[in-house]
């Protein structure tokens, strides 16, 4: 038990870590329009245009369970899928997120094999994310779940995250490759829209983290008053 206990306070830092990062530049960003009047759809477009790639669509989604994973690239349908607040929107964190995702379908392109990892992450999170969260809700109306509950809540979610924050390599090289294009065919008005869009395109690889582990920090908050409740009734007794 001790051992998934460090890993759940690892995994909880660094997913606690990168949301705040996540959220400092995505908060100061949003606040920046773009000067040339583009779109996250239009960038994105461009993105893929410049790259050669003509059958992936671009549109306009709302995700899953209240707007997770609302920005996301499908290589299965071919499908680059973006938030509302990112597919109309001029800000830089809008050209940030939609730059980011068009990478996922130059990987896909130029034959990036771990992308298959990502996918199966994120679809892993997607089925899991209710139940767990579920789960999370009987231990605290079910009190009589105890020890075992904390448990089995504790391993899910560290496995989980791990697997998640595991894939961090592949987002960041998902915009890397964006900015690639970006630099070539240079759609910016200015050296500031094209500094603040690159500055957002560093943190987007947490942007889905920002969004799924709200859920499963949720689970975090249930879990830590229950650690030492396990040694409780030995303390008791003693």
């Amino acid at each position: 038990m001790l051992i998934f206990l460090l890993l759940f306070g690892l995994t909880l830092a660094l997913t606690l870590y990168g949301r705040g990062k996540y959220r400092t530049i995505y908060d100061e960003e949003i606040k920046n329009l773009s000067p040339s009047g583009l779109t996250g759809e239009k960038l994105a477009r461009q993105i893929l245009q410049a790259s050669g790639i003509n059958d992936v669509e671009v549109v306009k989604s709302s995700g899953l369970f209240g707007g997770l994973f609302a920005d996301f690239y499908d290589p299965e349908r071919k499908r680059l899928s973006l938030a509302p607040q990112h597919f109309s929107a001029t800000t830089y964190s809008a050209l940030g997120i939609a730059a980011h995702e068009a990478g996922h379908a130059i990987q896909q392109q130029q034959g990036y094999h771990p992308l298959r990892w990502r996918i199966s992450a994120v679809k892993a999170s997607m089925f899991l994310t209710l139940p767990l969260v579920l789960a999370g809700t009987l231990m605290v109306v079910m009190p009589a779940m105890g020890k075992s509950g904390v448990f089995f809540l504790v391993v899910s979610w560290t496995v989980l995250s791990a697997y998640n924050l595991g894939t961090m390599p592949i987002e960041l090289d998902a915009s890397e490759r964006s900015k690639k294009v970006l630099r070539r065919i240079k759609p910016f008005a200015n050296y500031d829209e094209r500094v603040g869009v690159e500055k957002m395109m560093r943190v987007a690889p947490a942007a889905y983290i920002e969004g799924f582990f709200t859920s499963l920090s949720w689970l975090g908050s249930l879990i830590l008053p229950h650690l030492g409740s396990g040694d409780s009734d030995d303390d008791k007794k003693q």
